[in-house]
This record gives structure tokens, sequence and C-alpha cells, in this order.
């Protein structure tokens, strides 16, 4: 490779690409603009978070998640209101109208998931030192927390189950709708 062309790659590494949240189907969509050489997506309009729809608002966490999770960056314009976002805090925050950030993530924190053949197992550093949970991948709330659809609606046998995911702040809900908030890490697209 020629510097020419090692300036020309670093360069285009530090692309955004202009996406509606609309637009976006899932994962896949976020795993094609990696490989097509973006460094983050910016999203299109301002998300007044406690205004949102149910399922519009966990499919926002969702691709805050999932860009994490494919090594993207999101810059987004948002206000969060009296809406919790404490466990958010390793995800993309958005910028509020008066310029500032509406949570910063200390260096270090993180929550990922890996998936072991009959169990997931969580690591969590948001809070200080580092702890693990893990999930019989039998239980309903591992479907939740293992699943790669935004906009999930919760099953009711998931809704009794995601108790424990809720005590460990792993899962974020808006009314029926639900997504397990770790960033599933392991499987890089570049």
């Amino acid at each position: 490779m020629t510097k020419q062309t090692a300036g020309r790659r670093s360069n285009r590494r530090r692309l955004f690409a202009s996406v509606d949240l609309h637009s976006m189907q899932g994962r896949e969509d976020l795993v094609s603009l990696t490989r097509s050489g973006y460094a983050g997506v910016r999203l299109a309009g301002h998300f007044a978070m406690p205004e949102m729809g149910d399922r519009e608002l966990v499919s926002l966490i969702a691709l805050l998640r999932d860009a994490r999770g494919v090594g993207l960056r999101v810059a987004w314009s948002g206000d969060c209101g009296a809406l919790e976002v404490g466990c958010l805090r390793h995800l993309d925050p958005p910028r509020q109208s008066d310029g500032t950030f509406a949570w910063s993530a200390r260096q270090g924190e993180s929550l990922v998931v890996r998936r072991g053949p009959t169990f997931l197992a969580v690591e969590d550093t948001r809070h200080g030192e580092r702890r693990r949970v893990d999930v019989d991948r039998s239980e309903p709330a591992a479907a939740v927390l293992d699943a790669s659809r935004w906009g999930h609606t919760v099953t009711p046998a998931e809704a009794a189950s995601l108790q424990a995911l809720a005590l460990h702040d792993l899962v974020f809900r808006s009314g029926d709708h639900g997504v397990g908030i770790a960033v599933r890490q392991g499987v890089w697209c570049v």
C-alpha cells in the first residue's frame, strides 16, 4: 500500500454516514457501513426521548448498542428529560439542545455480552470494578439479552424473567418493548 492510498483510507475511516433512524433496519445495515469504511453514523433529527413511542425509543437504544458492537460511533442530537439513562453510559450520548452531552462515559466503562453454548456471559465495568453476570440461555430473559431485533415486543414469559436483568441494569424497557443493552463483542467486521 502506498502512502497516498494509506492516507485516503485513513480519511475514509473518519467519515460518518448521515442516516435516518427509520431507514436503518438492523445490525446488518451497520455492518454494511463498517465494511464500506465508515467510522460512524450521524442520525438525522433531534430525538426527544420521553416523547418517542415505545418501539421507536427501544429501536434507538438498539441502534446505539449495535453500532458500538460493530465499531461505529453514533453522533446524534436529543434530550432525555426525566428518562433514567444511567444504565446507558457505555453507549454514545446525544448532544442536547444546549450543546452539552446528556451523559458522559468514563474511560474504560463497558457492558459486553459473549455467547457460550448454554449461557450468556455479561461483563460490566460501568460502576467501577468488573462484575460478571451469567444468564442461562434456557431462560426467557436470555432471548431479550441475546436478541438482535430492534423494537422487540416483550412476551409475558420474558416480562417475568426480565426482572433479574433489570436489577443488574442489563435491559432497557419502554412499555411492552425491551432490548438488552449489553454490546455483543467478539465478532468484528473490519
